[in-house]
């Protein structure tokens, strides 16, 4: 009996390592993974195992009844099964260049968006390279989608919802951009995309008319389908992406992330700024 259980087991990883992608979106019991690239699960290895492929690391952690997630090694071919997930202990998910983590915590196989279904299947479509935008500008992103850390309140309030692209205020009682209550690096803007959705850049501008305010210097940070973290968008080498912003008021300036995240929030983080923080802004991606 345990040779042919150790037989179906061997099968099954030879079957996922002909069937699944680079990127393990799969099918064992039916769930998927979606890795984090460029990151890992510090502090809570529980065991390595050399010269396998991702694929068949995710079949050894699902079949492990103390392994909640992995981390692989794409240059030297190490799998580390976890002891948690980035769920549990977020600020150990580091970035680290040649590795990426998965969540093994099991969820069911459904087709949202970025995925396309066939044969009672789902399997997921081609990386988005678009640059179109996803709704904040046309108002197809609805309002309560949109968050921020504070909104200013004084002489003209700022609201969320201000921080639209080419968003124009409907009275001198409201701010034209996003302001917070403080300009200092600890305040964002966020948007709830609701599906996981590919994002490959962003627009902004700084604010619409009266005041010379606009952000010099942001970064973005994503949320992944799994885990529930927000992660900061990598520059090539994989170091934390830092964005020139704008220069004026209404001018608008597209920047483009090294490789599209797939997401279900991101959030914008002002660096710099001129005089005060003030944004307006557009996601690109693929709808």
């Amino acid at each position: 009996m345990a040779d042919l259980s150790g037989l179906i087991f061997f099968l099954l990883e030879i079957f996922l390592e002909v069937s699944a992608s680079y990127s393990v979106s799969g099918l064992y019991r039916g769930v998927w993974y979606q890795p984090v690239e460029h990151y890992a699960l510090l502090g809570q290895s529980f065991m390595n195992i050399s010269g396998i492929s991702a694929v068949r690391c995710s079949v050894r952690c699902l079949s492990h009844h103390g392994c909640f997630s992995f981390n692989y090694d794409h240059i030297n071919q190490v799998c580390q099964m976890n002891n948690a997930s980035a769920d549990d202990v977020c600020d150990n998910l580091q970035g680290m260049l040649h590795f990426s983590y998965y969540d093994a915590a099991a969820k069911p196989m459904t087709c949202q968006n970025n995925f396309i279904s066939g044969n009672r299947k789902c399997a997921p479509v081609k990386a988005c390279w678009d640059f179109e935008k996803l709704g904040l500008e046309d108002g197809s992103i609805p309002d309560e989608s949109l968050s921020a850390s504070s909104n200013w309140e004084g002489r003209g309030n700022s609201t969320t919802t201000g921080g639209r692209l080419n968003k124009t205020p409907p009275s001198n009682l409201i701010i034209g951009a996003w302001c917070p209550t403080v300009p200092d690096t600890n305040q964002w803007i966020q948007v709830n995309l609701g599906n996981p959705t590919y994002v490959t850049g962003v627009l902004t501008q700084g604010r619409y008319n009266v005041a010379a305010q606009w952000v010099t210097k942001y970064k973005v940070q994503f949320e992944p389908p799994s885990p529930a973290c927000l992660v900061d968008v990598k520059e090539q080498l994989g170091q934390t992406q830092i964005f020139n912003g704008n220069t004026d008021q209404n001018s608008t300036v597209e920047r483009h992330f090294f490789k599209p995240v797939l997401a279900v929030k991101i959030r914008i983080v002002p660096v710099e700024w001129e005089w005060f923080i003030a944004l307006r802004f557009e996601l690109l991606g693929c709808k």
